[in-house]
Order: structure tokens, then sequence, then C-alpha cells
């Protein structure tokens, strides 16, 4: 019975709209589009430098 109780309310709680008082400036799409920028620069710095070590460990020492 509580078990039920808990799953109904749970239901209804998560179904009730509510209203959103939220506001979102210009710069905000901007700051969106910076932080994906950097990141993608930041994972290319990265894989780049995997990819050179990996490519060290198979070349052979004469040819480094």
């Amino acid at each position: 019975m509580i078990r039920r109780s808990i799953v109904l309310f749970l239901v209804l709680f998560l179904t009730m709209p509510s209203a959103a008082h939220a506001y979102a400036d210009p710069g905000s799409g901007l700051l969106l589009w910076q932080l994906l920028g950097s990141f993608l620069i930041g994972l290319s710095f990265y894989f780049r430098r995997i990819i050179a070590f990996i490519k060290r460990l198979f070349t052979p020492r004469d040819k480094r």
C-alpha cells in the first residue's frame, strides 16, 4: 500500500507541468558555441598526442 502510494505520488509529481520562469540572454548561445569549440580543439590536441605516441611505438628505432 505504501509502495503504491509512493509510486502514484512520483508519477503525479513528474507529470505535472510547472511554470518555467527562465531567461536566456543572447550571450548564452554564444557561450555554448564557445564551450563546444574549445572542447573540440582540446580533444583534437589530446588525440593528436595519443596518435603520435602510438606511431612512435610502432616505428623502428633507427628511423626515429
